[in-house]
């Protein structure tokens, strides 16, 4: 907290400029004419969220003009003392500008001491305990960015006010009941996107449907006053915590293979890294987690799934905020879609059990009436890509297509990739659920598996015991039936409660039936 001599200026009275148009207002240390640190940064590698501050005891209304001035004399009254820099990661004046400080990845120096710098980076509001000691709209906004700024380079999802663990009255009584009723929070996070304006819509309903404040939407599309909008128009709907015009980023810095652009590979649901898989997708996700600072490889990360991956996933699950069970190192859906894992050319197919399998880019653009399309369409709107006027229902309308590019938006597909008309890798990242009848392999006999056999349904079927968390594979599954196959099947028959000698390995009928191996063409 500042010391309130550097604030005893003369009161002027307190004019809020609230920006009619503007996005994440992100002042860098260059703009705001920040002093060097006098020594490195230390890297912030497990916040658990944010503390959130004021400046002491006295702070008057300044014209935005103004406030770079304030943000260099908190700067220099900081480093005159026991400071190398200024204390903050991040300042927030009242107009809703979110000036740059320690910043992102480094520890900051605010919170009291050196472990409860280590556990939250420090937002600093520019308010006072007496004077200005209410937040605007503007800046309420502006502390929502911040936070959702810090949460996309890894910090947990914490919200605590600078007295919580130390002796002090920051952030001031009015602050710190917006950091105990939730209302600093800035929610689900959305990357950016674009809608469709459909009859009856305005701004304000756009701007609660997708947690992104009016004012970006205004400043993103260039809008003027009074902001009437025609259907059929279509919207950027910018990222939150994100400086207009960038990317959402996934890391600490623009080399980091999450930021940036490119696609992102989906969830593969939970049961595919149970299935211990080896996958470039694993590589990928070792690399992020090496990013955000989960980093606990001696070596690699690789293509095969290990316990050294699970411990990693496991800080990360603890960075976002997740204890106990939550925190096993399993990766979950929220988690996964926060670490934005490079898409790499690789994703496991859907399990066809429970899962449409792709009908084919053509079936789409017969504009079909079917379950199918029904399926999809209550997928497109689960995973909040819902355009549809009324509905959805059986038939292929424009409404559905305008979905079906949300979603591939969502996946980071852009221009013609995300033209709406459906394709393999973004319906098999959809989950459709099966609405076909699925054909499959009677069973062989058991003599037959004694063979040793070469063929389609050993692999077939180990790919279904791999679904099901039976992998005893170094590589494959492949055609040929080998010891892998039988320690594989054993784990199945496990699973469905066989025991002793009935243990063995070999396949029987009332387990390959349970085990639903889809019919080959051999």
């Amino acid at each position: 907290m500042a010391s309130s001599a550097a604030f005893c200026l003369t009161i002027l009275s307190y004019q809020a400029i609230i920006p009619q148009v503007s996005g994440m207002y992100f002042v860098s240390r260059e703009e705001w004419g920040a002093q060097p640190p006098k020594e490195d940064y230390t890297p912030m590698t497990d916040a658990k969220g944010v503390k959130i501050h004021y400046l002491g005891a006295l702070f008057s209304g300044r014209e935005h003009s103004e406030c770079d001035d304030i943000m260099r004399s908190v700067q220099s009254d900081q480093m005159s003392g026991e400071y190398f820099d200024v204390a903050y990661s991040l300042a927030v004046c009242q107009h809703g500008y979110v000036y740059d400080g320690r910043g992102k990845g480094h520890r900051s120096g605010a919170n009291g001491d050196q472990q409860l710098n280590a556990d939250h980076y420090a937002v600093l509001a520019f308010l006072a305990k007496f004077g200005v000691t209410q937040p605007s709209v503007s800046q309420i906004t502006g502390i929502q960015d911040a936070i959702a700024y810090l949460r996309r380079a890894g910090a947990g999802h914490e919200i605590k006010g600078h007295r919580d663990g130390y002796n002090t009255e920051c952030p001031g009584g009015p602050l710190y009941e917006l950091v105990r009723d939730g209302t600093l929070d800035p929610g689900e996070l959305w990357d950016g996107g674009s809608h469709t304006v459909q009859a009856g819509e305005n701004l304000d309903g756009i701007s609660l449907k997708y947690n992104v404040p009016k004012r970006y939407i205004i400043q993103a599309n260039k809008l003027e006053a009074p902001f009437d909008l025609i259907v059929g128009q279509k919207l950027e709907v910018p990222a939150r915590g994100v400086p207009l015009g960038e990317k959402p980023p996934g890391g600490d810095d623009g080399d980091d293979p999450g930021d940036g652009g490119d696609k992102l590979t989906p969830f593969p649901g939970a049961e595919w890294f149970k299935s211990k898989p080896n996958s470039p997708i694993i590589t990928a996700m070792g690399k992020r987690l090496v990013a955000v600072g989960c980093n606990k490889y001696g070596e690699g990360p690789g293509p095969q799934w290990s316990d050294v991956d699970q411990a990693s996933y496991k800080c990360w699950q603890e960075k976002l905020g997740y204890t106990g069970a939550d925190a096993d190192g399993w990766p979950g859906q929220t988690s996964w879609d926060s670490l934005r894992v490079p898409w790499t050319g690789d994703f496991p197919a859907p399990d066809p059990i429970l899962y449409e399998p792709f009908p084919g880019a053509d079936y789409f653009k017969q504009q079909p009436s079917s379950w199918i399309v029904n399926e999809m369409s209550l997928r497109l709107v689960a995973v909040g890509c819902d355009r549809f006027s009324t509905g959805p229902g059986p038939e292929w309308v424009d409404d559905t297509q305008e979905s079906y590019a949300c979603w591939q938006t969502k996946l980071g597909y852009t221009g013609e990739d995300a033209d709406g008309w459906p394709g393999a890798a973004s319906w098999s990242a959809l989950r459709v659920p099966r609405v076909t009848p699925l054909p499959v392999e009677p069973f062989p006999g058991e003599s037959w598996f004694k063979s040793a056999p070469n063929s389609p349904i050993i692999t077939e079927m180990g790919k279904r015991l791999v679904t099901q968390g039976c992998n005893e594979y170094a590589s494959g599954p492949g055609p040929q039936w080998t010891d892998a196959d039988r320690n594989s099947y054993r784990c199945w028959q496990q699973k469905c409660g066989y025991t002793g000698s009935d243990l063995d390995g070999w396949p029987e009928k009332d387990t390959w039936e349970k085990l639903v191996v889809p019919k080959t063409s051999s």
